[in-house]
């Protein structure tokens, strides 16, 4: 049997079903390999059980663990934390897409939810250590009392709900990216995206939100989003983003339609029509340029007409449609009977299912934006 250890808490999320591959998983306390290390350390579950909230409620932490035999490669931090934002990416691009569709709230919508923990336990485990451009501590684990991080909807029977089919190619990404000394452009432009997405996906604040905390993500996005399409040896903008979203097999007549004149750059909108998905983020990023280049601004620069929806919202559901050609998905994901013990279904033909269910989400969720606002979105 394998052994494994603790590398970081992640005390705003509980996960029940571990996302793992071969050397790293993200699991809860329950697990039998959390079991294992507490046999060989018995402060390793008491530690776990300190957590709280800010009104002294327990809360149950998830942890993230590497096998002890991992080779080098995955000892890396860009390797650690890019198998974090494969979760954090496929979970907040999921759960704030349903939200815009079902317009029910949800937890998991920001990657604030993913965050590591500021202390890790050293190797005797009776140690915390802290290190930080802000902070370097050491304390005693006896001492600890544990807190998630208030403003932030944490719940100890909240599934975790995700974007499995994207999940599971980004996992295989991972792996040729960080096992590979020499990794492509591609693969490292799209470890380069996610970590910058992971930033722009964070909560805008857990009080005094303003336009201006908006436009800030924002900004962030597009630099995800124009990261993902550089070509290396030119410049990357609006025009390469244009041209993958070109790329994805719309399933909708929405999104199908090139009804829509988008801004090129900089410039006015001119040229041919485009689909909505480009429509929709040539929106988006010239209200990025308005923001970050203190350009003047009036209050409803992030609404859109013709009914006057937020571009925040829109942005998580095109960035996976902009994976979605980058990654060619298809059919990922192994078929699942729908019943534990039924008779399997045409493999091919579920897969096929999945994929249009999930992909038709995503460009509803684009759709939305061309809908009158409903009373319960008030």
């Amino acid at each position: 049997m394998h052994t494994w250890a603790p590398l970081f808490l992640l005390p705003n999320m509980r996960i029940q079903i571990p996302f793992e591959n071969e050397y790293l998983a993200i699991v809860g306390p329950e697990d039998e390999r959390c079991v294992e290390i507490n046999a060989r350390h018995p402060t390793f579950l008491p530690f776990l059980g300190s957590f709280t909230d800010a009104f002294r409620r327990t809360q149950t932490p998830s942890v993230m663990l590497m096998r002890d035999d991992a080779p080098g490669w995955i000892k890396s931090w860009e390797a650690v934390s890019g198998f974090r934002d494969v979760l954090s990416i496929s979970a907040v691009l999921h759960n704030r897409t349903a939200v815009l569709i079902h317009r029910l709230p949800r937890s998991y919508q920001y990657t604030t939810s993913f965050d590591f923990y500021a202390y890790t336990l050293t190797t005797d485990y009776l140690k915390l250590i802290t290190s930080n451009p802000a902070l370097m501590g050491f304390d005693m684990v006896e001492e600890f009392h544990g807190q998630t991080t208030p403003g932030l909807p944490v719940s100890n029977w909240d599934r975790l709900d995700y974007d499995e089919l994207l999940a599971e190619a980004l996992l295989a990404e991972w792996h040729r990216r960080f096992y590979d000394s020499e990794p492509s452009w591609r693969r490292l432009a799209l470890f380069r995206s996610l970590s910058m997405a992971h930033a722009a996906a964070q909560i805008p604040g857990v009080v005094g939100v303003t336009n201006h905390s908006l436009g800030r993500n924002i900004g962030l996005w597009v630099s995800a989003f124009e990261i993902l399409v550089h070509p290396e040896t030119d410049d990357s903008g609006v025009k390469q983003v244009y041209a993958l979203l070109d790329q994805v097999d719309y399933r909708t007549q929405a999104c199908k339609e090139k009804t829509y004149f988008c801004y090129e750059g900089r410039t006015k909108k001119q040229g041919q029509p485009r689909n909505l998905a480009c429509w929709i983020y040539g929106e988006v990023n010239h209200a990025r340029i308005d923001y970050l280049h203190g350009n003047p601004l009036k209050a409803d620069r992030l609404t859109i007409p013709p009914h006057n929806k937020n571009l925040f919202n829109y942005v998580p559901a095109l960035y996976r449609l902009l994976l979605t050609a980058f990654l060619g998905l298809n059919h990922y994901g192994p078929f699942k009977p729908r019943e534990p013990g039924g008779l399997p279904y045409d493999a091919a033909g579920m897969l096929e299912y999945r994929f249009h269910s999930r992909q038709g989400d995503y460009e509803r969720a684009l759709a939305h934006i061309l809908k009158p606002v409903d009373s319960k979105e008030l």
